[in-house]
C-alpha cells in the first residue's frame, strides 16, 4: 500500500537525514562517497537491491508493525514463499534426503479473547534437508516442503515434515562482498515460515526458530526475537515443534 504525501516526506526525509549525520559522524570522505554511489549503482544493475534491503531495512518494518498488532508477533516473510502452494492434509510432501529429520508441526489458532478459530488457514513452508526452497531451487516442484491446512473444528493444525537447516543466502554478488567487507557472514539458521489467514481477521506472517540452533544468536537478516524460538518436544521418537497462533480482528 502506498503511502500519503505527508507520510512519504517524512519517512524519506528521516532517512536522508540519518544518512548525513552517518556520514559526518564518521567522517566519510568524498572518495568514499562515490565509492559507495558506484556500489549501489552496480548492485541495482545485478539486481540485488531488493535482497540487500531485505538484509538491512525488512526487520525495521516487521517491529513497526508489531507495535501496534494484538495478534501474534509478525516476522519477516521472506524471498521464498508461493501463494500456489497445495492445499495438504496431515503431511508435506518431501524429497528422499539421506539427512532428513522427521519433525511434526502443530498448533491451535485463536482470536485475541481466546475463542478457537476453526477453518483458519495455516500456509506452512521451510527449506529441504540442503537449505533449498521448492519452486525456486533445482527445479524442485513447488508441492513439496510447503502446504496450506485448515485448522478444524477446536483451532488444531497439524503437519508431518522434515526438520529446516541453516543456509546461506544468494552471496556471491555485491550484497555478500557488503558482509564479507563488515565482516558479517551470510548465514540464516533453521526457521519454519508461517501465514495464518482466515477472513475478518489480520494475517499472521512469521518464522519460528529451534531454540539453541546454529546462528540463532547472530542471523545474518537480524530477524530473530526471543518470542520466535521454541524448544522441540518430543512424540513417538519424532522432535515435535508447537506453534499456537493468535489472530486479531481487521479493521
Amino acid at each position: 500500500m502506498p503511502m500519503e504525501s505527508e507520510q512519504l516526506e517524512a519517512v524519506v526525509m528521516d532517512i536522508v537525514a540519518g544518512i548525513r549525520d552517518a556520514i559526518i559522524k564518521h567522517h566519510v570522505t568524498v572518495d568514499q562517497y562515490r565509492f559507495a554511489v558506484d556500489y549501489l549503482g552496480r548492485l541495482a544493475d545485478a539486481r540485488e537491491l531488493p535482497l540487500l534491503l531485505d538484509v538491512f531495512l525488512n526487520v525495521a518494518a516487521v517491529d513497526a508493525e508489531n507495535e501496534v498488532t494484538k495478534g501474534s508477533p509478525q516476522a519477516i516473510q521472506g524471498p521464498y514463499y508461493r501463494e500456489d502452494a497445495p492445499a495438504v492434509t496431515d503431511r508435506l510432501k518431501t524429497l528422499d534426503h539421506d539427512n532428513e529429520r522427521p519433525l511434526v508441526v502443530r498448533g491451535q489458532v485463536r482470536d485475541i479473547d481466546g475463542s478457537v478459530l476453526p477453518g483458519a488457514e495455516v500456509d506452512i513452508w521451510h527449506s529441504t534437508p540442503t537449505g533449498k526452497y521448492s519452486g525456486f531451487h533445482d527445479n524442485i516442484p513447488v508441492d513439496y516442503y510447503r502446504g496450506k491446512l485448515t485448522s478444524d473444528s477446536e483451532g488444531a493444525y497439524r503437519v508431518a515434515t522434515t526438520a529446516p537447516v541453516p543456509y546461506q543466502i544468494p552471496n556471491q554478488g555485491y550484497t555478500g562482498a557488503l558482509l564479507e567487507a563488515m565482516g558479517r557472514h551470510s548465514w540464516r539458521p533453521a526457521h519454519v515460515h508461517f501465514k495464518v489467514r482466515k477472513p475478518g481477521f489480520k494475517t499472521v506472517t512469521t518464522q519460528v526458530y529451534f531454540e539453541g540452533g546454529q546462528w540463532v544468536d547472530s542471523d545474518c537478516c537480524s530477524g530473530v526475537r526471543d518470542d520466535l524460538v521454541r524448544r522441540t518436544t518430543q512424540e513417538d521418537g519424532v522432535d515435535t515443534l508447537t506453534v499456537d497462533f493468535v489472530l486479531d480482528r481487521a479493521a
